[in-house]
C-alpha cells in the first residue's frame, strides 16, 4: 500500500468521511463531510444585503485555477469590482463558510457533480435568476449542461455549470506493449504489478460500477450489489501496484516508471508527464470515461448577488470558456467557445461530434447519505476501504 494511504479497514464506516479529510486531497477529490452534514442541524440564519448594481467587492471561494482573476481583470476594472478568492482545497472547505451558526459572506462558490442533493438539503442555495445570465441559454449551451438535474429541479435553476472534463485509463506504452482499449485489457499479465488506482471516489466509483456492470445502477446499488460489484472488481487490485491519494502522485509515478496504467485519473496527465520527458496515453475504453463538472452557485450568505450573477455570465462567455479550457485542461460548456481555442485544448474533446462523442459519457451523482433500500455513502466508504485494505 502507498505511503499516502491509511487504512481504514477496521474503522466503522460513520467514522471513514472525518478521517479521510485528514488525507491529503487533490483537485478533483470528493467526499461528503460528516462534520459539515452535522452542522445543517444548527444552520444559522442570514440576512443578506444584496447590492443593487454590479460592482463592490466579490467574495469567491473556488479550486485552484479556476477563480476566474486573471479572465476577468479588464471585466471587472470596467464595473468597478474587486474581489477576493479564497481556493477550496476540497467541498468542505466551501461547506464550512455557508452552513451553521458560524456561516460567513460567500457570494459566489463551486460545488462539483454530486453535491446538489446535499447543498439542497442543508437549504444553502439561492436560485439563480436566469433572466441575469443571458450566456446561459439553450442555443448557445451543451445539452447535457443545459438544465442537468444536477444544477436545475423543481422547475428552478439552482446552479450554474460552466466547466467539465473526464478521468479516464492513463496508459504509459513504452513499458507495455499492450493495446489497451477496454478496462478488460489492464487484466493482462503484462500489467501485473503495474496498475494504480486513484483515491479519488468522485470519479473512481462510477467507473467501477461501469467495469463490474452496474453503470445502468450507480449511484444507487442495494448492498448485495454493491459486495458484488467490489468481488468482480478483485482482478484489477491483484494487478494493482498502490493506491495513490492524488493526481499529482500517479504523475510522479508514471514518471519514475514505478506504474505502466492508471485505472481512472485526470485526462490531462498526459500533458503533465511530458514536461518530465515521459510519454503517456489518455486511453478512451469502450466502457467510457468518467465525467466531472464543476459549478457556480449563489450562496444563502451571499451579499453581492447582482455581480455574483454578472460574474457567472462572464464565466460562461465564449473567451473565458477557451481560456479556462486550455489553462485548466478542462473542457467548454459553451458551443461558441472551441472556435476560439488553439489547436491543443480543442483537440481535448471531439466538439465537432459532441452528441455522439458525448454519448458513452454520464455525469453521476454520489450514493445517498441515507437509505433503507441502497448502499449509502458510508457504506461505499467501508467496502472501499475494504477493497484498499486487502491489497
Amino acid at each position: 500500500m502507498s505511503s499516502d494511504s491509511k487504512d481504514l479497514s477496521n474503522i466503522p464506516a460513520a467514522r471513514t468521511a472525518d478521517i479521510l479529510r485528514d488525507i491529503s486531497l487533490d483537485r478533483r477529490h470528493f467526499m461528503f463531510g460528516t462534520a459539515a452534514i452535522a452542522a445543517g442541524a444548527t444552520l444559522g440564519a442570514w440576512t443578506p444585503q444584496a447590492h443593487a448594481a454590479v460592482g463592490g467587492n466579490l467574495e469567491v471561494m473556488a479550486w485552484e485555477g479556476y477563480t476566474l482573476e486573471g479572465e476577468t481583470a479588464d471585466w471587472r476594472k470596467q464595473n468597478n469590482l474587486t474581489m477576493r478568492a479564497a481556493i477550496m482545497s476540497n467541498q468542505d472547505d466551501v461547506t464550512a463558510k455557508v452552513v451553521g451558526n458560524n456561516a460567513v459572506r460567500l457570494d459566489l462558490a463551486e460545488y462539483s457533480n454530486g453535491y446538489n442533493a446535499i447543498y439542497n438539503e442543508l437549504k444553502v442555495l439561492t436560485e439563480l435568476d436566469v433572466s441575469k445570465i443571458p450566456n446561459y441559454n439553450k442555443d448557445d449551451i451543451y445539452p447535457p449542461f443545459f438544465q442537468g438535474n444536477m444544477w436545475f429541479w423543481d422547475g428552478k435553476q439552482w446552479a450554474m455549470p460552466w466547466v467539465w472534463g473526464v478521468d479516464t485509463i492513463i496508459v504509459r506504452p513504452d513499458l507495455v506493449s499492450v493495446h489497451v482499449s477496454s478496462y478488460e485489457d489492464l487484466l493482462q499479465p503484462e500489467f501485473e504489478g503495474k496498475l494504480a488506482f486513484v483515491d479519488n471516489p468522485l470519479t473512481t466509483w462510477p467507473q467501477i460500477a461501469k467495469v463490474t456492470g452496474y453503470k445502468d445502477k450507480f449511484p444507487n446499488l442495494t448492498k448485495d450489489e454493491l459486495a458484488d460489484c467490489f468481488e468482480k472488481l478483485k482482478p484489477y487490485r491483484d494487478q494493482c501496484k498502490v493506491f495513490a491519494s492524488s493526481n499529482g502522485d500517479i504523475i510522479s509515478l508514471f514518471a519514475s516508471g514505478e506504474i505502466a496504467a492508471c485505472f481512472c485519473v485526470w485526462a490531462a496527465v498526459p500533458l503533465e508527464t511530458i514536461k518530465q520527458g515521459v510519454k503517456t496515453q489518455a486511453i478512451m475504453p469502450k466502457e467510457g470515461a468518467a465525467v466531472w463538472a464543476d459549478a457556480w452557485f449563489i450562496p444563502k450568505t451571499a451579499e453581492n448577488i447582482e455581480s455574483a450573477h454578472a460574474f457567472i455570465n462572464e464565466a460562461l462567455s465564449p473567451e473565458i470558456q477557451a481560456s479556462i479550457s486550455r489553462t485548466a485542461v478542462a473542457s467548454s460548456v459553451s458551443k461558441k467557445a472551441p472556435a476560439l481555442m488553439d489547436q491543443q485544448t480543442r483537440a481535448l474533446f471531439d466538439y465537432d461530434n459532441f452528441d455522439s462523442a458525448f454519448a458513452a459519457m454520464k455525469i453521476y451523482g454520489q450514493p445517498p447519505r441515507t437509505s433503507d433500500k441502497y448502499a449509502t455513502y458510508d457504506d461505499w466508504l467501508q467496502v472501499w476501504s475494504d477493497f484498499r485494505a486487502g491489497f
